[in-house]
């Protein structure tokens, strides 16, 4: 059963599943089947995607959270999502874990990709390097299953703090054979993986992918950038918005089409300002991974903290993913 929901601005397609079953795959993490209720084919996906999945929260407020598709992009049957439960996130994934139970009917988007396997075949001797950490392998895992038949070069570093909590490894030591590395920290990071040293290692061509704690995925993509990789060649997926930054302060937004001026908070984004004033601008991941919600800039020096636009576009100043990035000084003047 298909239906259209509302988020926002964004105008989404949602289908109704079934839970056909759960794994307890760590203490702290549950995988999800997902099946259709007439058993018929689900639309196909591509490795790295993700669905939007409808909640209530326990104020009985609808929620809209996301997760990665962590099974067999080329199997119609069952989707299947891996969920971290958090105490102290904002009640998704708890949300999730008490009330997804075998036979539950839930609601989730078509299949979203922000996070894509590169699309063209990569040079001799070149790979594609995934990086995951924790709950960071879900995306991974639909990597894992489509470069084992593309015949490409891959490894995948797997960073965690013991076996126990490395969800799935069982299953990616059966398909990733020795193309698999555990790096087991057991909390100290200094004895994890040594990103630098494998970002430097990588052959000429290769494509890095990482998944994880902001402080691993950053520091993936410094140690990538530094080593003079093209921006083409870093991929990456935050699990969470970017925290403040300090001297972060007020300001407000001018919306050339309507004149409207909108005060913008320290401690909120301007998206999450013209949402609050019922303003309906395009987004999607907030995080300033997917450029939906790039807007043109008329007037205002923009402070980007995004990582999908070009370094002419940043310099040009003529937009701004309005999700992360905010004004360095002064007001700023919108063409909405």
């Amino acid at each position: 059963m298909r239906s259209i929901d509302t988020w926002g601005s964004e105008i989404m397609e949602t289908i109704e599943l079934v839970v056909a079953g759960t794994c307890d795959e760590t203490p702290r993490v549950r995988s999800f089947v997902l099946r259709r209720l007439d058993g018929g084919s689900l639309p196909s996906f591509e490795a790295g995607a993700h669905v939007d999945v409808t909640l209530t929260g326990d104020d009985g407020q609808a929620l809209q959270r996301s997760y990665s598709l962590c099974g067999d992009p080329d199997a119609r049957d069952s989707w299947r999502l891996g969920v971290l439960r958090e105490s102290a996130g904002r009640g998704g994934s708890i949300a999730v874990h008490n009330t997804w139970l075998p036979g539950t009917h839930v609601r989730v988007s078509a299949p979203k990709n922000h996070f894509p396997l590169a699309a063209s075949s990569l040079p001799a001797g070149a790979q594609h390097v995934l990086i995951a950490g924790g709950i960071g392998i879900t995306p991974l895992m639909a990597m894992v299953h489509a470069l084992r038949k593309s015949g490409e070069e891959w490894a995948l570093h797997y960073c965690a703090r013991s076996r126990d909590d490395a969800a799935f490894v069982g299953e990616l030591e059966h398909l990733a054979g020795q193309r698999l590395h555990l790096h087991l920290d057991g909390g100290n990071p200094a004895r994890g993986l040594d990103v630098r040293a494998l970002i430097s290692a990588a052959p000429p061509g290769s494509h890095v992918y990482v998944c994880g704690p902001r402080g691993l995925n950053e520091a993936v993509i410094a140690s990538a950038a530094s080593a003079g990789w093209a921006r083409e060649h870093i991929h990456h997926e935050f699990f969470s918005t970017a925290p403040l930054a300090v001297g972060d302060r007020a300001f407000t937004v001018r919306l050339q089409a309507s004149g409207r001026c909108v005060a913008v908070a320290a401690d909120e984004s301007v998206l999450d300002a013209l949402l609050r004033e019922d303003l309906e601008p395009l987004y999607d991941c907030k995080r300033g991974e997917c450029g939906l919600c790039a807007v043109p800039v008329v007037s205002g020096e923009v402070d980007h903290r995004d990582y999908v636009l070009s370094d002419a576009d940043r310099t040009s100043g003529r937009q701004m993913c309005i999700c992360v990035s905010r004004v360095r000084s002064g007001d700023l003047i919108l063409d909405l």
